[in-house]
């Protein structure tokens, strides 16, 4: 991690990394949620492009760079 609070985090993602836009299986992954805003560019794939491809998981695989993240336990 770059700089940042107990809270809130600069982080550095340098490669493809999964999000899903579920809080619920967000906690099914761990005791920790990060939270961040994407912008759109950076989205490689989201679940609803193809029907039936990773809809279990509500996932959206993006390029990695700078992100400001919010971090909140279960």
């Amino acid at each position: 991690m770059l700089t940042g609070s107990k809270h809130r985090q600069v982080v550095l993602f340098n490669n493809l990394v999964s999000f899903t836009s579920s809080r619920e299986r967000a906690g099914e992954f761990g005791d920790y949620i990060l939270a961040t805003r994407v912008p759109t560019a950076k989205i490689f794939f989201n679940c609803g492009l193809l029907p039936g491809v990773l809809k279990g998981e509500d996932e959206y695989l993006v390029i990695g760079g700078v992100y400001d993240i919010a971090i909140s336990t279960l």
